[in-house]
């Protein structure tokens, strides 16, 4: 089994860890502490917060909490462990800011208030607060981040992109198929990658303002979140 998946050593460590052998769990918790610890700092997390919720993580991870197993046990080794990881626990930071923000809206909005005047806090008010879902936060900011995107899309550059990442057509086709040089072919394809790139990140920065992500950072978490990172089966 390990010889088909792409990260075998890391599932294996994380087999160890869920049958709570002590080396393998020390292993697990001394490498990723501090990259976990400074990828929440540069993603907007307080030093304490970001301490909080590693901790929270490792008992998450290992813990069996009837009927739900524990979170390390998804991990299907098909991805970085460190990756998955960070997946994971941004997303409980996105669950503990936009909590914070229900309770302070909750407060601000029970705060007394002279006729015509309003209090507002950017955190509580951020867009779409109020939505009822189940889909985990990270999930949910991804998919909205990216429909938003290609709406904005230009129709031909939508094509161009589809047509080279989705339908794998190379650069000498797809310059046959418009008309032009394989270089100007190049020049556009780049041109809509920043485009998209700069309007799914406008549209996550919308909907949390607090949070810090950079595209690369974003492009990682499309190829390792999933529902069952997250405990959604």
């Amino acid at each position: 089994m390990l010889d088909v998946l792409s990260h075998p050593d890391d599932f294996l460590l994380a087999q160890k860890c869920l049958e709570a052998e002590p080396l393998a769990i020390r292993q697990l918790q001394e490498a990723y502490r501090t990259p976990l610890l400074n990828y929440l700092k540069h993603a907007g997390a307080a030093l304490e917060e970001a301490r909080m919720l590693i901790d929270e993580l490792w008992a998450d991870c290992l813990t069996d909490r009837p009927p739900r197993k524990p979170r390390l046990a998804t991990y299907s080794g098909n991805s970085p462990l460190q990756a998955w990881l960070k997946a994971v626990i941004l997303n409980n930071l996105l669950q503990k800011k936009r909590a914070e923000g229900r309770t302070r809206k909750v407060i601000i909005d029970n705060l007394p208030r002279e006729s015509g005047s309003a209090v507002e806090d950017p955190v509580a008010t951020a867009p779409c607060e109020q939505r009822d879902t189940t889909e985990p936060p990270l999930l949910e900011i991804m998919r909205e981040a990216i429909e938003a995107a290609f709406r904005e899309c230009d129709p031909e550059d939508f094509l161009l992109l589809q047509l080279a990442h989705t339908n794998s057509l190379r650069g000498r086709e797809l310059a046959q198929l418009f008309s032009c040089s394989e270089s100007k072919i190049s020049r556009s394809l780049e041109n809509a990658r920043t485009k998209i790139s700069a309007a799914t990140m406008r549209h996550v920065k919308a909907r949390d303002p607090w949070l810090v992500l950079q595209w690369e950072d974003f492009v990682e978490l499309c190829r390792v979140a999933t529902s069952a990172c997250f405990g959604v089966e």
